[in-house]
């Protein structure tokens, strides 16, 4: 057993992420490093796979280019779940990391070691106070963060996170309609998503100590500096202030389940 790192990238970053994965030797072994792109990105445009991509994964048998349709920065979550089915890889854990990031393998390792059958962990997590702002903890928490990494078994797959994602079609940036505004939120602020789906959350201890950003994760694509809220922290605001928008989507959700069950039976 080992795990599967899932990062999604966008066609101005990914000669970045070439370059580091070039200077990174832990991805061997049982280990894998899945990048998910897509032929053509609602925020960026078009994507022509670079040489340099092709010449990495034929290097390298433990790392990988997967094509995925366009759902936001979730795209690393569906992604990484459907490259360790498609590769029979279901006893791997999944750890999906962003693609702007320097991660020191031991981050790894201790998302695995905290690992529990019920729980998700992260490198970075937080809790709110009163007035929603960020105070980082270790052990429980109330929001994860994918800079420091987030882990999953396999069996821990959301069908509803599936499903809702599939919206990411279907609204504009640019509208000020709630539904638009909620979703355009949801996909901005993925975390926040995954956060309020999985209720039980552990943030492992000194797990900040072994991430670095990189320099240019801080330029106008970034998500912490998205121009539609402001920020991730007004994106999850934002969500939190009007969650009877998401709570809809789950209720209609499940309504579709229980009506398919029901046709089934």
């Amino acid at each position: 057993m080992g795990f599967v790192l899932s990062c999604a990238t966008t066609p101005k970053r990914i000669e970045f992420l070439i370059h580091i994965l070039k200077e990174i030797k832990f991805i061997r072994g049982h280990n894998f490093f899945v990048i998910n792109v897509c032929t053509n990105y609602k925020r960026f445009g078009e994507f022509k796979i670079p040489k340099s991509l092709l010449q990495l994964v034929r290097s390298n048998k433990n790392i990988f280019f997967n094509f995925v349709d366009d759902y936001g920065p979730i795209c690393k979550y569906i992604g990484g779940f459907n490259f360790i089915k498609k590769s029979n890889l279901t006893n791997h854990k999944l750890i999906i990391i962003d693609d702007d990031i320097c991660y020191l393998k031991d981050l790894f390792f201790n998302l695995v070691n905290n690992k529990t059958r019920n729980n998700i962990t992260t490198g970075s997590g937080f809790n709110y106070d009163r007035e929603r702002s960020y105070i980082v903890v270790h052990g429980a928490c109330e929001m994860v963060e994918g800079y420091g990494g987030i882990c999953f078994d396999y069996n821990q797959k959301n069908e509803f996170i599936y499903w809702f994602s599939k919206f990411y079609n279907h609204f504009s940036f640019k509208k000020d309609y709630i539904i638009d505004k909620y979703l355009s939120a949801s996909f901005l602020g993925d975390d926040f998503i995954i956060s309020y789906i999985y209720k039980d959350k552990w943030a492992v201890e000194d797990g900040r100590n072994y991430i670095k950003p990189y320099q240019y994760g801080l330029g106008d694509d970034a998500l912490q500096n998205n121009n539609v809220f402001g920020g991730n922290m007004e994106s999850y605001r934002f969500l939190y202030d009007n969650i009877k928008v998401l709570d809809t989507f789950l209720n209609k959700f499940n309504l579709n389940k229980e009506i398919k069950n029901l046709q089934l039976s």
